[in-house]
């Protein structure tokens, strides 16, 4: 379930980083700023990001679930790392706000905020996680069978060309 979100979150993160480093960039004003966070936030990106943290406690809940001894120390450990990873999710949070507003104009985020906060861009954030779930599972073994089959195939080429893999 982490590694779910870990990858859907580095997955939307290399997406939003493919282009060239902050300081290449003018600076940025604070309504673009805004609908940068706008955009981060309606898309779904902040949740991604914040969720880390409830799946890291779901999980680590999972864990004592035979050592129920250890129970009220959990719980108090959990609550005291909360505010940490909140600080940490919202300095990520901020981070993507900024990449996002180097990659798009402002104006370009205006439409991408008005088609999330539209009738059909509401609909798809609802099911975008369902989807990215239904692909994650089937995109796992398709990336290992691919890979296998371009391997195969790799080295019967380079047999064919005198060279032994």
């Amino acid at each position: 379930m982490i590694r779910r979100s870990l990858v859907r979150a580095a997955f939307g993160l290399a997406l939003v980083c493919a282009a060239p480093a902050f300081a290449q960039a003018p600076a940025l004003t604070p309504s673009h700023l805004q609908v940068a966070r706008e955009v981060v936030d309606v898309t779904g990106v902040t949740a991604n990001i914040t969720n880390i943290f409830n799946e890291f406690e779901a999980s680590a809940q999972g864990l004592l679930a035979t050592r129920p001894e250890a129970k009220k120390d959990a719980d108090a450990v959990l609550a005291a790392l909360k505010p940490e990873a909140e600080k940490r999710a919202d300095e990520m949070a901020k981070t993507a706000t900024e990449i996002f507003a180097r990659k798009m104009s402002e104006a370009d985020l205006k439409d991408v905020a008005a088609f999330f906060k539209s009738p059909v861009g509401q609909r798809y954030n609802a099911l975008r996680r369902e989807a990215m779930d239904d692909l994650l599972t089937v995109l796992q073994p398709w990336v290992v069978q691919t890979s296998q089959y371009l391997f195969d195939r790799f080295s019967q080429e380079m047999r064919k060309r005198g060279h032994n893999l």
